[in-house]
């Protein structure tokens, strides 16, 4: 079988996404305090969409590597500076979002005294509480 660079440029980067996200779910890019995401999956991301823009004879998934590639390392960037601000930056939150942190600040000072994460000695989930009561759709 002859070897298909484009093929394995695909197969690549689906398998790149899937670990960056597993690394994104189980805590351990944020919570172990791995890097992996801005120092490895970003960087191997923009390198195999970079290689797909020369391999891709079709002009849509040429533009779309192109894309992906300029995506992944401003989203890189923006991991390394901390600048999560950005307007349509997917990272910020929605103005809903916003009330809700606005919400579960408050109710944190009634239910638990303090601002914490740790709800266990409150009298309520202020989570819970401001989701309920500033539901997003």
């Amino acid at each position: 079988m002859e070897f298909d660079g484009l093929e394995y440029t695909r197969e690549a980067l689906a398998e790149e996404f899937a670990l960056m996200e597993r690394h994104a779910r189980d805590g351990s890019a944020v919570k172990g305090g791995c890097s992996c995401i801005e120092e490895m999956h970003l960087i191997t991301i923009a390198g195999l969409s970079s290689e797909g823009v020369k391999l891709a004879t079709d002009v849509d998934e040429k533009n779309y590597y192109f894309n992906l590639a300029n995506e992944a390392r401003e989203r890189r960037l923006e991991i390394l500076h901390g600048d999560f601000k950005k307007a349509g930056n997917p990272h910020s939150l929605s103005t809903c979002e916003k009330k809700q942190k606005s919400c579960i600040e408050k109710v944190e000072l009634k239910c638990c005294g303090e601002h914490t994460t740790d709800y266990s000695g409150c009298t309520c989930n202020p989570v819970a509480v401001c989701r309920a009561s500033v539901p997003c759709k």
